[in-house]
């Protein structure tokens, strides 16, 4: 067996009263390349299939702030005595920018972290969009207060994934004396007016492709079960990928970290009428997959920063990590030569909070929907999960498998108890050659995860 594992760059954002500041999530994990070694009959495998991420620091506050690119500024804040000041009102839009964003917010699901928000901080997400959307810079804003501004901000960037020209803002705080008279907020873009719009149209584009692959009369699981492979089978983790903290990497290169992912996934969910929203938060584990001892011990393993999103499904909501997803098996023959690619993993596909807390914790901007549902869960859903030995549900999965012209088939036990039991049917027992009429079988196990996956 052969293991070779991606890196990752992390970083988070800072706080905020200062001229010039940064403010980005970044934040990513590895993908695993796990190479089995074939035998006539038995594959196993010693390592997880779970990609994951490690930390490169963090930091908030009104001093240090670390930009997308790792670097650390120092910054000062920015008081500007009114009576020097030219009045800034000139450059405000002649409509109400809380009322010119109110119908994009409110006719869709998009806003989620707007409707977390009391009405205050609503009121400058509000104008926070407005001036994100049209790229408007130093507008007085109606707030006054620099937390609620900052969290305004982050909600917009949490909802608005086609927002992927802006790295961060500056605020400026007019002064006549010790009394703030006003504070005018400008967005920090990565692109011009005329860039923003080209590129807009490749976005738009991009959605519009992968929707129109997706099957007719597909519902809720269908539909977020094919944009999760569209976007696996479509990109690569590449650490230092361009444009790697938004859509643009997906759309351009095929070669992101988990914010692309993650706002791809939200986005093109959103355009389908499916419900899903972006999670901040920190997975454990460090170098790129975790170890056994992680696996174990999470509690004491290293944790990195992460993104991952949360859908809802036929009324119940799930964990949905797409960067863990996209989690590489090869199985590779004795004379070095690769029988069978297999790109895309369901560990973290539709699971709840019980579920994925024991890798991941989030640190959302606002409150999350609770996920305590398993019904569409993936193993679950496609009658891959056992509580028990039950050759019926083996001959009904490997069928389906086949039907569809799948390559591999997973199966997931609920506990170690039963996994044992399984293995000892399948393997020991040797029961796998009447499922599969085939004398000679690959297969990979995953003990720590009650997961086994077989070559078909």
């Amino acid at each position: 067996m052969k293991n070779s594992q991606g890196t990752k760059l992390t970083g988070k954002i800072a706080y905020v009263i200062i001229t010039s500041l940064i403010i980005g999530n970044l934040c990513g994990c590895g993908i695993s390349s796990l190479i089995p070694d074939a035998e006539d009959n038995v594959i196993t495998q010693e390592q997880p299939l779970i990609p994951k991420s490690d930390d490169a620091g963090s930091h908030s506050g009104s001093i240090k702030v670390i930009d997308v690119d790792g670097d650390v500024h120092e910054t000062s804040v920015d008081v500007i005595e009114e009576s020097e000041a030219e009045d800034n009102r000139a450059s405000l839009p002649e409509s109400n920018l809380a009322q010119s964003a109110r119908d994009l917010v409110m006719h869709s699901e998009d806003g989620f972290a707007y409707t977390e928000l009391n009405e205050s901080a609503r009121n400058c997400y509000l104008e926070i969009y407005s001036i994100l959307a049209d790229m408007l810079e130093k507008v007085e804003l109606s707030s006054r207060d620099t937390d609620e501004i900052d969290l305004a901000f982050r909600a917009v960037m949490v909802d608005h994934p086609e927002i992927f020209y802006v790295k961060g803002y500056s605020i400026g705080k007019y002064m006549s004396g010790s009394e703030l008279r006003k504070i005018v907020f400008s967005g920090t873009y990565t692109l011009s007016k005329k860039e923003v719009e080209s590129k807009r149209e490749e976005v738009e584009n991009y959605v519009q492709r992968c929707i129109a692959s997706c099957p007719a009369g597909a519902g809720d699981y269908e539909k977020i079960k094919y944009v999760y492979e569209y976007l696996i089978r479509n990109n690569r983790y590449v650490p230092d990928s361009e444009n790697n903290q938004n859509i643009l990497s997906v759309v351009e290169n095929g070669q992101t970290v988990c914010q692309g992912y993650t706002k791809a996934m939200q986005l093109i969910l959103g355009r389908m009428g499916v419900f899903c929203t972006l999670v901040n938060g920190k997975a454990c584990g460090q170098n790129g997959v975790p170890s056994r001892e992680d696996l174990s011990n999470a509690e004491n393993a290293q944790w990195g920063g992460h993104v991952w999103n949360i859908v809802r499904c036929n009324g119940m909501y799930y964990n949905v990590d797409v960067t863990w997803g996209d989690a590489v098996i090869t199985l590779q023959s004795d004379d070095g030569s690769v029988s069978q690619d297999i790109g895309v993993s369901y560990e973290f596909f539709m699971v709840d909070d019980a579920t994925m807390e024991e890798t991941h914790e989030s640190e959302p901007v606002v409150r999350m929907p609770h996920c305590n549902s398993m019904q569409d869960n993936y193993y679950r859903h496609e009658g891959l999960y056992f509580t028990a030995v039950d050759p019926e549900q083996f001959v009904r999965a490997f069928e389906a498998a086949y039907a569809s012209g799948e390559s591999c088939v997973f199966f997931k036990a609920d506990s170690p108890d039963t996994f044992s039991k399984m293995e000892k049917h399948l393997f020991n027992d040797q029961r796998i050659f009447e499922y599969m009429g085939k004398t000679n079988v690959k297969y990979v196990e995953f003990p720590e995860r009650n997961l086994m996956m077989i070559s078909l």
